[in-house]
């Protein structure tokens, strides 16, 4: 059996085994870095907000299919999400050896901000205290409180016993890079297909949408 644009079910099935053990083999890969290079043991939870982040494309996919977008577009979200994770995960390895010896750096985050946050995220994850403490008690290290929130939330239900900061660089990653697919039905819509692909590409190789989405800064979230 065949859908409107001539894929088989199998064909289908196949994608999906595919992108279900792509996704295994990066969270073992994560799992991997996050560990120090030493085990693979820290993986699950990586393998849990990668598929999270697979659904959230799916979803947004869904939401922008009236603009019919091609598939070269796919792949250009994928790769965004997949460099922005690359240089995350080279802040978090690197820094700590490279940097210029800060306490944010040398626990491996870029920014000062994102390292004062996300430690009082995972504090708040392995205590008793409710998630919703993020919105009252932490004024000083998230003006907000929505992603320490996230954070929280994402370390004490989804993250195992080890901080493993990368988890929220993936998520972060993830949104900067859907950036990509929302920009392209922008312009698509205002200028045409020229200036979407133009759009798509610009945000994609964007420095600072690559930095701000390879380090645990709310900023990936919102632009």
């Amino acid at each position: 059996m065949q859908d409107k644009n001539g894929i088989s079910t199998m064909k289908k099935v196949g994608f999906v085994v595919l992108g279900v053990a792509a996704i295994a083999a990066l969270a073992l890969l994560l799992g991997f870095a996050s560990t120090g290079f030493s085990t693979v043991q820290g993986w699950v939870p990586f393998l849990w907000v990668l598929l999270a982040s697979a659904i959230g494309l799916i979803a947004v996919w869904w939401l922008v299919a009236a603009e019919k977008p091609p598939l070269w577009l796919l792949t250009l979200v994928l790769a965004a999400g997949l460099l922005r994770l690359g240089v995350g995960t080279l802040w978090s390895v690197a820094l700590p050896v490279l940097g210029h010896g800060t306490p944010a750096e040398q626990s491996g985050y870029v920014m000062g901000d994102a390292a004062g946050r996300d430690k009082a995220a995972w504090k708040l994850a392995k205590s008793d205290q409710p998630l919703w403490n993020a919105f009252t008690d932490h004024r000083k290290v998230d003006q907000y409180g929505g992603l320490l929130f996230l954070s929280a939330a994402i370390y004490r239900y989804l993250g195992g016993e080890n901080h493993q900061t990368l988890l929220i660089v993936v998520i972060g990653a993830a949104c900067s890079a859907l950036a990509v697919l929302f920009s392209w039905a922008f312009a698509k819509r205002l200028w045409g297909d020229k200036a979407a692909v133009i759009a798509a590409w610009a945000v994609c190789l964007y420095p600072e949408a690559i930095l701000l989405g390879s380090s645990q800064m709310r900023e990936a979230f919102t632009i």
